[in-house]
């Protein structure tokens, strides 16, 4: 996993080289500078201590050399100047690295929250069919965001590391031997800090899980807070949320904390090495006031910038498990990426099923053996009990799915040969439960058609029914639906979903369930619509009750993943002892 992790991240600096080419130069200057910047206090300081400048460092003369040289007379406010000078220029390269810096983090968090969001919605269904929606939600919305504080992360970690390294060099420029003594105990003081990233590995680890769960419930709760209510259950709701809750917000302050005492380790290792450095510097190497002065500083921004690494790294180690996630669902959803063929379609004049089985384990067999012709301009009707496999017979027409064996064609094109894009442009889909957007009712419908006139919208609206009650409604087309059409009745946002699908005028219009759970005034609505629809447009209903599909021009019958009988209404309730009979008797339909 770990590899895995490298490969990713190595992949994102490949892509966005020169940006990070860039970046890198512009820390090597703004580092330089930094460092630079010291050497203007140097001067100052052996002005204040020594006005004889003739035996002060190398440093000094120099900057005393350029002040005459540019005819200016030789004081503190000269130095004074030309150590501003210095300033102005660190914190002007400081400010250009962090703009670009800032740029190019944001870049990289837009791009890889695009393509695990694009790797996910082009996932094929069985890659949905295995995870959990709050996890998936979570990785988008929270832990991709994460990928941000990663890249910030690491360009501080790189820019502390170029920094560290001029003030290293201005260091051992002054004195090569104090500057190795130092950094060796800086490396011995600094090493038990960089044990504690396991374990902030293992705060990241349940952070994250604990995380995705609270998404997971939060978007469970939502979804079902009729049932949640009508069943009381608000209490074990919270309970729920309250435990999940707790168990981020303690390991967010497990965090916070890590991020105290490793800051807090930051001020005596400073003390100890401008102690030793005063100690070294004056008594046993025999530097001057100004060197020792520059040393002192130097020494200081080094242990500063160590400490920033390592609070960089336990930062990684935090996020480290929010990576993990992000790359694993993304190379699963690339890897299980819906297949589609190159041949595109626009109309079709029979849909046929050939000795087709499908199974969703490999094991127990949905379907088996389905022999069916859908033909253009009919009404085809699939019926039997619940788990007979009509959703999924719809399901592999949709594309979602292929079968395992046996063969689909669109007229003489296996349906795994054509562009399904091209082919699902052709269909109108109505599911059993209603989905509408928390938009208007015309959004709803152009969603559908981005470019619908208006008088596709009230010819759809006609067609299915749905006229007279969006006329009686304040804002008529215009009015609010609610989450998942909350503010409509069933019949009412079954409808409007009809309607959606009608906007398209599509070659074949699927039905799966979608009178099921209405009441008869609505189901009837419904029921007139389809069979107005049924002279003008291909229809597939997928039905559980018979009277819904009286007027089919042809019956498919299933029962456990198997067709048993098939033929025309009339004749199915003629076969005696037939499995259609029995069930349209247990409906109280008889002829």
């Amino acid at each position: 996993m770990e590899k895995m992790l490298k490969s990713e991240i190595i992949k994102v600096f490949q892509r966005n080289r020169s940006d990070f080419v860039l970046i890198v130069f512009l820390m090597l200057i703004a580092g330089f500078v930094q460092a630079s910047s010291i050497l203007g206090l140097m001067p100052i300081v052996n002005f204040l201590v020594n006005k004889d400048l003739e035996h002060a460092n190398q440093v000094t003369k120099f900057v005393v050399s350029l002040i005459t040289d540019l005819s200016l007379p030789v004081n503190i406010i000269t130095m004074g100047g030309f150590y501003l000078f210095l300033v102005l220029a660190k914190n002007s390269a400081v400010a250009l690295e962090k703009f670009v810096t800032s740029k190019v983090h944001f870049k990289v968090m837009k791009q890889i929250i695009i393509e695990e969001y694009e790797s996910f919605v082009n996932a094929s269904w069985r890659f949905f069919g295995t995870k959990k929606y709050g996890t998936l939600a979570n990785t988008v919305v929270k832990e991709t965001g994460k990928i941000g504080v990663v890249f910030e992360t690491l360009a501080s970690m790189l820019a502390s590391i170029i920094t560290s390294f001029f003030y290293i060099a201005l260091a051992a420029s002054i004195s090569w031997k104090l500057a190795i003594i130092i950094m060796s105990l800086a490396i011995i003081l600094s090493g038990p800090s960089y044990f504690i990233g396991k374990y902030i590995y293992r705060i990241g680890v349940i952070h994250t899980d604990a995380s995705n769960r609270f998404q997971g419930l939060v978007y469970d709760t939502l979804n079902s807070l009729k049932l949640i209510v009508g069943y009381n259950k608000r209490n074990d709701s919270i309970q729920s949320i309250k435990a999940t809750v707790e168990t981020i917000a303690k390991t967010a302050v497990q965090f916070i904390m890590i991020r105290v005492f490793s800051g807090m380790m930051g001020e005596p290792l400073g003390i100890i090495l401008v102690v030793t450095s005063v100690f070294l510097g004056l008594n046993r190497l025999n530097l001057d006031i100004g060197e020792i002065f520059a040393f002192l500083f130097a020494v200081n921004r080094i242990a500063a910038q160590i400490q920033l690494v390592i609070n960089q790294r336990n930062e990684l180690k935090g996020a480290e498990p929010s990576l993990q996630q992000i790359y694993l669902l993304k190379n699963e959803a690339d890897k299980l990426r819906e297949p589609s063929g190159i041949k595109k379609i626009d109309t079709f004049k029979k849909i046929i099923f050939s000795d087709v089985s499908f199974s969703y384990n490999g094991n127990q067999k949905v379907l088996d053996k389905i022999n069916l012709i859908i033909t253009k301009g009919k009404m085809t009707a699939i019926v039997g009990p619940s788990g007979a496999g009509k959703s999924t017979l719809i399901d592999l027409i949709m594309g979602f799915y292929y079968p395992v064996s046996g063969s689909i064609f669109v007229d003489s094109l296996s349906i795994d040969k054509i562009n399904l894009n091209s082919w699902r442009n052709t269909i109108g889909y109505v599911t059993q439960q209603p989905f509408l957007f928390n938009a208007t009712i015309r959004e709803n419908l152009t969603w559908a058609k981005h470019d619908a006139t208006e008088e596709d919208i009230r010819e759809a609206c006609e067609l299915a029914n749905a006229t007279e009650f969006i006329d009686a409604m304040d804002k008529k087309i215009d009015t609010i639906v609610g989450e998942r059409g909350i503010l409509l009745s069933g019949g009412q946002s079954q409808r409007i979903c009809l309607a959606r699908a009608l906007i398209r005028k599509p070659e074949i219009l699927i039905l799966d369930e979608a009178t099921s759970s209405l009441d008869s005034h609505s189901e009837l609505m419904i029921q007139k619509a389809i069979e107005s629809l049924s002279e003008k447009t291909t229809i597939v209903s997928i039905a559980h009750r018979l009277s819904t599909v009286r007027n089919a021009d042809y019956i498919y019958h299933m029962e456990s993943g198997q067709i048993v009988e098939e033929g025309v209404f009339g004749q199915l309730l003629k076969v005696e002892n037939g499995r259609f009979l029995k069930a349209a008797t247990l409906q109280g339909i008889t002829s």
